[in-house]
């Protein structure tokens, strides 16, 4: 982020919970090993479903109107993330 570009202060603060989710989020396949993950791709799992539902073309072109339902969205992730039972992975 560079310091001439301004983006939505409430899109600079979900960006951050984004961030610091991924960076504090244990997996709870991490035992196996094409499973783990690191923060870097659970940040873009994250934006690509953003992305995507908002058509941009890339996640810091998003508007203060579009940061709502990006915030669903990664509400919705985390809890999906979240909920897994790490004992019943034969589904996955």
């Amino acid at each position: 982020m560079t310091s001439d570009v301004k983006y939505p202060p409430e899109w600079v603060q979900l960006r951050r919970e984004i961030e610091e989710w991924s960076r504090n989020y244990e997996s709870p396949f991490n035992e196996i090993p094409c499973m783990t993950s690191n923060y870097q791709s659970l940040k873009n799992a994250i934006y690509i479903p953003i992305k995507l539902a908002l058509g941009l073309k890339t996640i810091n072109d998003i508007e203060t109107w579009q940061v709502p339902k990006a915030r669903r969205i990664f509400y919705e992730i985390r809890e999906i993330c979240e909920g897994v039972d790490p004992d019943d992975i034969s589904k996955y």
